[in-house]
């Protein structure tokens, strides 16, 4: 096994509904996560999610994350 690199440390908050909030040691900003688009329409028909607040998904991250 090679030597750690670096150790990713966050704190997650659940809010309301799927609303989270993430703050990454070292960085003094909040992420926000939830839902938005597609994926709200799909859990209001499908379980009849609501929310207060539209989000970016977790998936949102993902792929920006990976496409830049």
């Amino acid at each position: 096994m090679g030597n750690v690199v670096h150790t990713s440390r966050s704190t997650i908050r659940k809010h309301k509904g799927a609303h989270r909030t993430a703050e990454l040691e070292g960085f003094g900003e909040r992420v926000n996560f939830g839902m938005h688009g597609g994926i709200l329409d799909f859990y209001k028909k499908k379980y009849g999610v609501e929310v207060d607040q539209e989000y970016p998904a977790t998936l949102d991250y993902f792929v920006a994350s990976v496409a830049g």
